[in-house]
This record gives C-alpha cells, sequence and structure tokens, in this order.
C-alpha cells in the first residue's frame, strides 16, 4: 500500500475495544433471547422468570451493548480529533465487500465461531430457564429472607408445585405486577430494610380462581370426611387420646347436592364479602352473604351497628379459597402437633416419663437463634432426664437420643429468629384449635337485621364419634365433642385457640388461665405494685369453686347462694353494693383518659375488681384524685 493509499484510507473509528465488547455484548444478547424464545415457544407453561429474562434482562444488556458500542465510537472520534486535529474519511460501521478475499475469510470464521457457539448458548438457555423455575431459585438465591417459608414449603403438601405457579400465575398482567414488586423487594434486600417477619401475602396474591384452581375443581369437592387425629396427654405415660369425627365438608355445586357444609362457602351458588380490620384478616366485623340465584342478601355484623348501616373501614374481600386455606403451603410446625407426631411415629418414645410434655416445654422455649434452639432442645430435655430420671435415660438411651432428635426436627421446622418467625407468627385460619380460624366468623356475636347469629355450633361442621366400648373400636356411635377436661357454665362456650396455643398450654387449673385474678387477691399483682395493696382477707382461705358455680351465669347474683354458706344472708345485697361502687370507680377512672391510668384500670377490669374489694376502692380512689401529669 502507498503512502498516498494509507494517507486516504478511512479512519475505522468502530475499531476498539469498547465499540466491539459492546457488539459482542449485544450479539451474545440477541442469540440469547432467540434461544428463550423458542423455548418459551414450546413449552406448555412456560416459566414466568422466563419471561423475566427474556423481556427485561436480556434486551437491558442489549441496550447496555448498543451504549458501548456509541460510547466506543464517540472515545475513538475524540482521540482521533485529540491527535490529528481532523477526522477526514471515517468509517463508523465496518464496511463488507464480500469480493474482498479478506472480508470473505472474516465472514466465514465469524460464521463458525457463531455455529460453534449456538449448542453452547442453547445449552445454558435451556438449564438457566429450568434453574429459574426452580424453588431453590425462589427461595435461595433469589429470597435469602424467605428462608422460613422456603422451609415450610419443602415439607408441605404443596412442596411439588413450584413458587411462580401460585405466587405469579400465567398472563402479562399478574407478570408485570410480580416483577415490579419484586424490584422493590431486591432493593430492599439489598438496603437490609426488609420487614422481620415478611408479611402474609393474602392480599397480594391473585385469585384462588387463577391458581389453586388450576389442580382443585370446586364443583368436584362435595361430601364428607372421616378424620382421625391420635393426641397425646402431658401426663407421665403420654396417654394417647383419639378423636374420630366426620368433617362436613360438603360443597357448592348444585349440580351434586345441596350446598351444604364447610365447601358452602366457595363461590359457586353465593358470594360471600367480609371487612377485616387488620392486616392479617383475623379481625372481620361485617360479613355479607349474596344467594346468586335468587339475589337475597344477609349482613352479619359483631360491632353492634345495624345490617343497614355502611360497612366499616377496612380491607373489603370477596371470599375466596384463600381466605380459610391461608397457609396451605407455608405451614409451620407448632410444638404441640409436632410432638403429638414424633410419638405416633415412634411408639417407643412414650417409654420415656412425660415424653410429651417436655418435648413441647423444650422445642416452645424461646432461643436467641437457631443454633442456639438446636443446642437448647438437647441441654433441656439431658437436664430434665438427667435430674430426674437417670436410670430411664440409662436404660432407653437410644429412645432418648430419637427424642432429642424430635425436638430438633421441630425447631428446624418451626423456628427462625433471625425473621422473627415461628409457628405462631402467621395464622392458619383451616379450623380453630390454634388461632380463631373459622370463629372470625362464627363466634356467635356476628348477628343480621333479624338478631340471628351465624352458626358456631360443632354439629355444622363435624359429628364425633365415640367407640362402643373400648376392645372394639371399629364400633362406634354419634356423640357430642368430648373434652379431656369437663368444659361447663361459661368455659362452655369458650374458643380453642384461648388454651391451645401450640406450645406449653395453661395447668388444667383456675389459676392456669386466671393468674391475674389469684395475684389480685393475693395482692400480688405486677401492675398494682406502686400502689402496694394488701391481699385479700379471703386469699387462699377459699377456692375458686367455693364461690363461683360454672354450670350458672357468671354474676353476682348466682354468687349469692353461695356467699351465705358461710356469710349472713344479706351478704348478697353486700355484693351488689360492691359492684356498684366499682362501677363507678372505675367509670371516674376511665374518664382521665391518661396511658397510666388506663393500663391499671384494665388490669383491674380483667382480675376482677370483686376479688379484692378493698385494693379496687384504695387504687380507684387514688386515680380519680390524682392531677393530671
Amino acid at each position: 500500500m502507498s503512502a498516498s493509499e494509507a494517507t486516504h484510507r478511512p479512519r475505522r473509528l468502530w475499531r476498539n475495544r469498547v465499540t466491539l465488547a459492546g457488539g459482542s455484548l449485544v450479539l451474545l444478547a440477541l442469540l440469547f433471547i432467540l434461544s428463550l424464545l423458542f423455548f418459551d415457544f414450546i413449552t406448555e407453561h412456560p416459566s414466568p422468570y422466563l419471561g423475566l429474562f427474556t423481556f427485561l434482562i436480556l434486551p437491558g444488556a442489549m441496550v447496555a451493548g448498543f451504549a458501548l458500542v456509541v460510547l466506543g465510537l464517540l472515545l475513538a472520534r475524540r482521540r482521533v480529533r485529540r491527535l490529528h486535529g481532523i477526522l477526514g474519511r471515517v468509517e463508523y460501521y465496518p464496511r463488507i465487500d464480500l469480493n474482498d478475499p479478506a472480508h470473505r475469510r472474516v465472514l466465514v470464521r465469524t460464521g463458525l465461531v457463531v455455529a460453534a457457539a449456538l449448542p453452547f448458548i442453547g445449552f445454558m438457555s435451556y438449564e438457566g430457564y429450568e434453574y429459574t423455575d426452580s424453588n431453590e431459585f425462589c427461595g435461595v438465591v433469589c429470597h435469602a429472607v424467605m428462608q422460613p417459608q422456603f422451609v415450610a414449603h419443602e415439607t408441605g403438601a404443596h412442596a411439588r408445585v413450584e413458587c411462580a405457579a401460585c405466587h405469579i400465575g400465567r398472563g402479562a398482567s399478574w407478570y408485570v405486577k410480580s416483577k415490579i414488586s419484586g424490584l422493590r423487594q431486591v432493593l430492599a434486600v439489598a438496603m437490609r430494610s426488609y420487614e422481620r417477619p415478611i408479611p402474609p401475602a393474602i392480599t397480594e396474591l391473585r385469585p384462588a380462581r387463577e391458581t389453586c384452581e388450576e389442580c382443585h375443581w370446586p364443583e368436584k369437592f362435595y361430601g364428607d370426611q372421616l378424620v382421625t387425629l391420635r393426641h397425646f396427654a402431658a401426663d407421665e405415660a403420654s396417654t394417647p387420646r383419639t378423636v374420630r369425627m366426620i368433617l362436613k365438608t360438603g360443597g357448592g355445586d348444585t349440580s351434586v347436592g345441596p350446598p351444604s357444609g364447610i365447601h358452602w362457602h366457595m363461590a359457586i351458588g353465593n358470594r360471600i364479602e367480609f371487612v377485616a380490620t387488620d392486616p392479617e384478616l383475623q379481625e372481620i366485623p361485617w360479613v355479607r352473604a349474596v344467594a346468586d340465584a335468587t339475589g337475597k342478601e344477609s349482613v352479619y355484623r359483631s360491632d353492634g351497628l345495624a345490617a343497614t348501616d355502611p360497612p366499616p373501614a377496612g380491607t373489603r374481600r370477596t371470599m375466596d379459597c384463600l381466605d380459610c386455606h391461608n397457609r396451605a403451603t407455608h405451614v409451620f410446625l407448632p410444638p404441640s402437633r409436632g410432638a403429638d407426631r414424633a410419638l405416633r411415629v415412634d411408639p417407643a418414645l412414650r417409654g420415656l416419663p412425660y415424653a410429651k410434655r417436655e418435648l413441647v416445654a423444650a422445642a416452645a422455649a424461646a432461643y436467641p437463634s437457631r443454633a442456639a434452639a438446636l443446642a437448647g432442645v438437647a441441654g433441656a430435655l439431658r437436664g430434665f432426664y438427667g435430674r430426674e430420671y437417670p436410670e430411664v435415660v440409662a436404660a432407653h438411651a437410644a429412645e432418648f437420643e430419637r427424642l432429642i432428635a424430635a425436638a430438633r426436627d421441630i425447631v428446624e421446622r418451626s423456628y427462625f429468629p433471625g425473621m422473627r418467625v415461628d409457628w405462631r407468627t402467621y395464622p392458619n385460619n383451616v379450623g380453630h384449635l390454634i388461632f380463631p380460624g373459622c370463629f372470625r366468623c362464627h363466634d356467635g356475636e356476628h348477628l343480621d337485621a333479624a338478631g340471628r347469629p351465624l352458626s358456631h355450633e360443632c354439629s355444622v361442621c363435624h359429628t364425633f364419634e365415640a367407640p362402643t366400648d373400648a376392645q372394639a373400636e371399629t364400633w362406634v356411635e354419634t356423640a357430642g365433642f368430648a373434652h379431656p377436661m369437663p368444659l361447663e357454665g361459661v368455659h362452655a362456650e369458650i374458643r380453642c385457640d384461648r388454651c391451645h396455643t401450640g406450645g406449653v398450654g395453661p395447668a388444667a387449673t383456675c389459676e392456669g388461665c386466671h393468674a391475674d385474678v389469684v395475684g389480685y387477691m393475693a395482692g400480688t399483682l405486677a401492675a398494682l405494685a406502686a400502689f402496694e395493696v394488701e391481699a385479700d382477707p379471703m386469699a387462699g382461705e377459699v377456692d375458686c369453686t367455693d364461690c363461683h358455680d360454672l354450670s350458672e351465669p357468671l354474676d353476682v347474683a348466682t354468687m349469692g347462694p353461695a356467699c351465705v354458706d358461710c356469710h349472713d344472708d344479706d351478704y348478697a345485697d353486700t355484693l351488689r353494693e360492691w359492684r356498684t361502687e366499682a362501677d363507678r370507680l372505675l367509670a371516674a377512672a376511665e374518664a382521665k383518659s391518661e396511658p397510666a391510668t388506663e393500663s391499671v384500670v384494665a388490669a383491674i377490669r380483667r382480675a376482677g375488681p370483686l376479688h379484692n374489694i378493698e385494693a379496687t376502692v384504695e387504687v380507684l380512689t387514688a386515680l380519680a384524685a390524682a392531677p393530671p401529669p
């Protein structure tokens, strides 16, 4: 080439590292996009995360590549100007001349490289597609803060269902919504500003018709189910107790039977709406049921307002599967149920005294971390049995080690201190044993316009069965539910979750639930420590049942006959006077509307003002007379 040709040859601005790197990035992104579009086309139910890469991440990479191409050209142009002063003839993009052998050789080599790279790109695209559709990607790599939910999912009934199937599902609108939400969550994780615990997603999930009903067909759910539950007592022998019941599942499709049972609530022949006043949808003061066929509407309220009044403020929802089955996948194992399962699977553990009680106590204790919990349950069990039953541990060493392993399994499935999550964090609305569940609405306090309550009788949903004799458990008879501890009077209507917490339950005594009453009578109630109250004269002298007949309503009138066994005949009148005076003093103290006063008044109301009438008069008189702060 002559000096003249070299001088007049165009300056190839595109031949710089930045532009070439940008061009390579554009080419690779394009090849990956084409590959993923192919998998999207041939897959019947493509992963929503496939669209994340195909339509967001890889196009973003292409835009970045084009930006690098332009940036490289601008930098090269600036460098030429600085070195030579003038641009002269320049080439901003490659010129291809197939008549030129050198160009043909470059084009052939480029084609061979692309052809060799295509299988690799296809393989990587497919593997990436498969991985982004996995639960591991959602629960571990992408969402580390979701460890509690991931662990619960992997041990739950829907472990084979991919996270995206329920949390995103099909369709562009929910896909875009989920990705926008995901960007916010990624930022929160990067800034470590996410909430602990992660709020439940019930109000963010798409309707069950678009997710759950892809597998579960509501019209085909109908009939009754026999359910057998095997519990163990907290006594020395961990005594087994079997509960058998017919669960009236029912259904809502009139083509297979009249709407009835629990699944009457399915939105097939009727529509149910409700308003919840808390984020977890546990406080529901307003419910409306509308029959599709007739248009008949019934409104039930528990807030004391008329059915015709406007609904209260709060979250308004049309009921679907998720309002009852809100933890269908992410269930955290309560220690009490975990202990029942361990003793049911491994009956030999019942050879250890108080196995159920100690297993629950160890697993339900508070620990600062998961590592501390795993070590703590072992230490608690070794400490108790080593102190109380060393000979049993020596004789049943293998069973004792399995008991420790069972406690650790419960902890691993239900205890996540880093995210402030345990079995109590997220209410489970199926049933009503540990959480209010059905009793959120069916509590007997939701009344319609005529004053009729939503039914809360056990027989509406269950029929219990009892063996006709202990040796022939297959012969049963219909019976009411028999609680291990007889419940009568006011206790017959108490909600199950008031005592059943999933952890260590209250002692089966009056004091087990009414510790405030006992403390008030003894003058040791912590809320009144500043007042130095004296013990009531009857503290320690009488039992609760000496005054209270649990089969009668709890009021002064029913206590009168019991009082005259020890006191004068007019003692019932004295009780009424005390009740009137206590009500007056409580109202006067509450009228001050001061936080410190309100907490003391609330403590006295819980403890019962008549359980220490002298302390009630002394404290409330002082509160009413105290000047405002």
